[in-house]
């Protein structure tokens, strides 16, 4: 019985020590749903990299894009943050001041560091780098070729075929536009950028300051929004009950004219092989005011809490080579991050040259701890134009004051 009673220890003792070594080896990664990606990959990448690491227990974490920030500080807040995650490079900020996020560069290999062109490095502040690109892109148009035969080059030009093609009888709309609150305010940013405007005051020193989307750039932005929905009906009815996947189903469907989307749009059309003919082209801007486009890039950080920094090094050595690189920039639909793709052929397509072609006067979101908050107003008062609630005027001014008060001025 005594012998039996020591067995029993030793075995309960080699499982817990095994389980604390399991634990130690264990690498939690973060990871985004981006259209386009599928599990398969995830799945995939997991097993070659624990098969390359046999001592390492990659753990993805994959999450929807719309849930993605609420859970990370979810995680971070209750001290249990992964080790590695994909983030927006807007958050940068308010991780850093949350004291979380661990400067990164001494953790990669110098192969990886050369490999990525430093104008690509948006996750480096004030000369500290916390974060690697995992995507970058400007946005741009889809349209249907085979009914338009030329892309408009603005939205003046955008408004008059869309008048032209609307055939809601058909349920065939000519412009998708997305309604319903999202983690991205993407559809506004396109016409506000396009009618020469930004979120806030740009200061001489490069800080932000006032809040801004209710000048006339803003306000235009809007109201002409608000035109296509409820004045000229050129967009899907409803459009308050539309996120982003579902805007770009419907063209997909066939059942929208214009679309302005991201690359990962193009993944999505060559993957449902679709039946008929289309095409992207920069994205429109106001008479009179110059193209520009909103350019997003997202990072990947590290966690200062990570018990497990060279196996985390490890894993982006991994990730970052030409094999999973390419496959998950095909899924993706950006263009690559690393060098050595760059003169790959699948990236010599239309969609690319677009979005490169754009990047010169491209924009990107405010880097600043309190943007989500500003997202968030910004988002319920264009609902609240959608609905009829508000005017442009009215909403944007309310914006404005409410993200003015939360900032402090």
């Amino acid at each position: 019985m005594k012998k039996l009673l020591v067995v029993s220890v030793v075995l309960v003792l080699f499982f817990a020590f095994s389980s604390v070594a399991w634990a130690q080896n264990q690498l939690r990664v973060m990871w985004a749903e981006y259209d386009g990606l599928t599990p398969e990959y995830a799945e995939n990448l997991e097993k070659a990299f624990e098969k390359a690491y046999p001592d390492i227990d990659l753990v993805i974490i994959s999450t929807p894009w719309n849930e993605f920030h609420d859970r990370l500080i979810t995680y971070v807040a209750g001290g249990q943050p992964p080790d590695l995650s994909v983030i927006g490079t807007r958050w940068l900020l308010e991780l850093l001041d949350m004291g979380v996020i661990e400067p990164i560069e001494k953790w990669l290999s110098e192969d990886l560091k050369n490999n990525i062109d430093p104008a690509l490095l948006e996750g480096k502040v004030r000369g500290v780098l916390y974060g690697l690109p995992v995507a970058a892109g400007t946005r741009l148009m889809y349209y249907r070729s085979d009914i338009i035969d030329k892309p408009p080059e603005t939205f003046e030009e955008m408004l008059q075929i869309a008048l032209k093609i609307n055939d809601p009888e058909n349920k065939f709309y000519a412009v998708g536009m997305i309604g319903q609150k999202y983690v991205e305010l993407t559809e506004y940013a396109y016409y506000l950028f396009g009618n020469g405007g930004y979120f806030f005051e740009i200061l001489p020193d490069g800080s932000y300051g006032k809040c801004t989307v209710n000048d006339e750039a803003g306000v235009g932005a809007l109201a002409f929004m608000n035109d296509l929905v409820n004045k000229y009906k050129v967009t899907q009815p409803g459009v308050t009950a539309y996120k982003r996947d579902e805007v770009q189903n419907l063209f997909i469907s066939g059942n929208l004219g214009i679309i302005l989307s991201g690359g990962f749009t193009a993944t999505l059309l060559e993957q449902h092989n679709v039946p008929f003919k289309w095409d992207v082209a920069p994205m429109p801007h106001f008479e009179g005011k110059p193209q520009s486009t909103l350019i997003v890039t997202d990072s990947i950080v590290m966690f200062k809490d990570s018990k497990v920094k060279e196996a985390a090094g490890k894993f982006l050595d991994f990730f970052y080579s030409d094999e999973w690189r390419l496959e998950f920039d095909k899924l993706v639909g950006f263009p690559p991050v690393t060098k050595s793709l760059a003169n790959h052929p699948y990236f010599q397509k239309p969609v690319y040259k677009v979005m490169i072609q754009q990047i010169p006067n491209a924009k990107g979101w405010p880097l600043m701890p309190e943007w989500p908050e500003c997202n968030d107003i910004i988002w319920s008062n264009i609902e609240a134009t959608f609905l009829g609630q508000k005017t442009p005027q009215q909403a944007m001014d309310d914006a404005a004051a409410e993200i003015d008060a939360l900032r402090g001025f």
